[in-house]
């Protein structure tokens, strides 16, 4: 354990280094966890380097497709939701106009 506690003792050290490096942007705590699994990747994208890679450019087309599923997901909720309502009031009118007819005939 107290190993564990002087590893993130050093690495939160080196951040706040960084940080009065970097003119006080503010870290949050994605980038800390972040900066522990990859500290050169941390410090690439927080310096604003772009990564290049063919499996970059893969992941970015399955998050946009997988983005493009979750709009459709989110479509179909609402409309499912607007026939839900729907469904309600007709079940109510029905009703009424039922409750009508035996009022008028018995």
């Amino acid at each position: 354990m107290l190993e564990i506690s002087f590893i993130s003792h050093q690495i939160l050290h080196k951040i706040i280094m960084f940080k009065h490096k970097d003119q006080g942007k503010a870290i949050s705590a994605s980038e800390i966890s972040q900066y522990v699994y990859c500290p050169v990747s941390w410090y690439l994208k927080r310096s604003g380097v772009r990564p290049q890679s063919p499996g970059l450019q893969r992941g970015i087309a399955e998050h946009k497709k997988a983005g493009g599923r979750l709009a459709l997901l989110e479509r179909r909720e609402k409309t499912a939701g607007a026939f839900r309502w729907l469904g309600a009031v007709c079940f109510l009118l029905a009703l009424l106009l039922a409750g009508r007819f035996l009022w008028m005939h018995y």
